[in-house]
């Protein structure tokens, strides 16, 4: 399914989206620590990410990672694109060359049902969304602590 370098990118553009501004960045540091992620390899995500210009970098000291409100309706789906293409979505479950509606595997009827609800989800969820479900206390980012 998805690459945990498409997880992760997921999970740090929505926690910018979440704390971030063009007024307020938030560092690599403090998204790697929230967020449980190795520094190293969070690094190369946000470059991929910012060079598609998905979120935004400012350097020096008052710099950091922000993304823009008209980038926060940005649709999941583009940043699986990104990530980890497209593929995914026209593949077989079995990993099958020739599997089609035509010549399908055994699992093509089934696999497809989940395989195009995906697709429908990340194509009609938005960022925005779910950081709003984060303000609206439905949901959260990061791992809780245990007091």
């Amino acid at each position: 399914m998805l690459s945990k370098s498409c997880v992760y990118s997921l999970r740090s553009i929505i926690f910018i989206a979440y704390h971030a501004s063009k007024e307020v960045k938030v560092g690599i540091k403090e998204i790697a620590k929230e967020l449980e992620l190795p520094e190293p390899y969070l690094g190369k995500i946000l470059q991929q990410l910012t060079k598609h210009k998905i979120i935004l970098s400012v350097k020096g000291p008052h710099g950091g990672f922000y993304i823009e409100e008209e980038a926060e309706e940005l649709k999941l789906i583009r940043v699986v694109e990104v990530v980890d293409g497209l593929d995914f979505f026209y593949s077989c479950g079995l990993g099958l060359k020739q599997c089609s509606e035509t010549h399908p595997c055994p699992l093509h009827d089934d696999f497809k049902l989940y395989r195009d609800g995906l697709f429908t989800l990340f194509s009609n969820t938005s960022i925005a969304d779910l950081v709003h479900k984060i303000d609206k206390g439905n949901a959260f980012i990061r791992n809780l602590t245990k007091d």
